[in-house]
């Protein structure tokens, strides 16, 4: 029975496909069987991303029933791929039987242990639902500042969907671990904030320049054993998802194919009504990027408060208090000679009409000095 889990974007850039790739490998050299269906459509997809020269994709599968044994690439770099055609135009005007065929055709990736969806972007109701009905979804982000808004517009999309799926946050790009953690925290607020939603965090993933190699390099980088950081952290991820509970309802191949397919019935014309959300205009991204900043701000304000409340507390313990010496509040004074020792005697106005007196007998206690 397939895992299903589709990694996704609110833009393009982000580095999906690259994840998506390598952490097929990652888990493939952890013993498990894994499928890549690459959906993403476009130059970058799975198949340009690896230098593979296709024989037949997933349109020809779909249009022109060829099996999909002979349409399956096995074992590259350890994982199979069921390729996708360079353009996503095709799927958005399937029909209502293609589509039909279609979930015939992705519920044989049953006996997989993974099945990895890499989703494109677009608003597209036959693309965009694989990931709207897949039990578990990984949203890819960057530290970029345009990122967060775009992401924050899929992830509406998302949850307008009726489905409970479980949804993990990649922090993808991140100069380092710090600036990924506070990406990611500005990301969640904001989803937590609107919409109510709880995204844990599946990992940070480093900027690397390996990975963003020349797409024919892809065979390379897909290397397990290479020391580059970002490989490591999506190892990280692969160990992260396997030991997560896996226990997650109707996670199969049929029931995710069933749930695409009831998704698809939904809406009008293969488009769906949300779309407009993820195409905003540049006025409402900004305002939404605004929004961001100013949250990412108040946090900032509070972590400054709470070091200057945390120095000023330091400070009422070091420091001594400042008390006024009784000699500044003394009426009179006089000097006293006693056994050779000379000394001065302070005296105040008592509340009563009389007087007060006060003397030190060292210099230890003269309140000059202290």
């Amino acid at each position: 029975m397939a895992r299903v889990i589709t990694v996704t974007s609110g833009t393009a850039g982000v580095g999906k496909t690259t994840i998506c790739i390598n952490l097929a490998a990652q888990l493939a050299r952890r013993g498990q069987r894994v499928c890549l269906l690459d959906a993403a459509g476009g130059g970058a997809n799975v198949s340009v991303s690896l230098g593979l020269e296709l024989q037949r994709t997933l349109k020809d599968l779909i249009l022109y029933g060829v099996a999909l044994d002979d349409v399956l690439i096995h074992n590259c770099q350890g994982f199979d791929i069921l390729p996708g055609n360079s353009s996503t135009d095709w799927i958005t005007a399937l029909t209502s039987a293609q589509l039909h065929q279609l979930a015939a055709s992705l519920t044989q990736l049953d006996d997989y242990d993974f099945v990895l969806i890499d989703s494109s972007t677009s608003a597209a109701g036959n693309v965009l639902s694989f990931a709207q009905v897949s039990p578990e979804v990984i949203l890819v982000i960057t530290p970029a500042p345009i990122s967060l808004p775009d992401a924050y517009s899929l992830l509406k999309l998302l949850h307008s969907e009726d489905v409970e799926n479980h949804i993990h946050v990649v922090v993808n790009k991140s100069i380092n671990h710090t600036i990924g953690r506070y990406s990611y925290g500005s990301y969640r607020e904001v989803a937590n904030f609107y919409l109510g939603m709880q995204l844990p965090l599946l990992g940070v993933v480093s900027e690397d320049k390996h990975l963003q190699a020349v797409p024919h390099d892809q065979q390379a980088r897909v290397n397990g054993d290479s020391p580059a950081a970002a490989v490591r952290n999506i190892g990280s991820l692969a160990d992260q998802l396997l030991v997560e509970n896996t226990d997650l309802p109707e996670r199969d191949m049929r029931s995710f194919c069933n749930r695409y397919l009831t998704s698809l019935e939904r809406q009008d014309g293969g488009q769906i009504a949300a779309a407009d959300v993820l195409e905003m205009p540049v006025s409402h991204k900004r305002k939404l990027q605004q929004q961001v900043e100013y949250l990412s701000g108040q946090v900032d304000d509070l972590i400054q408060e709470i070091e200057r409340l945390r120095q000023a507390a330091q400070r009422t313990v070091t420091e001594p208090p400042t008390e006024t010496p009784v000699a500044v509040l003394a009426s009179d004074t006089q000097a006293v000679t006693l056994q050779g020792e000379t000394f001065s005697i302070y005296s105040m106005q008592r509340s009563n009409g009389g007087r007060q007196y006060f003397a030190w007998h060292s210099v230890d206690d003269c309140p000059e000095t202290s």
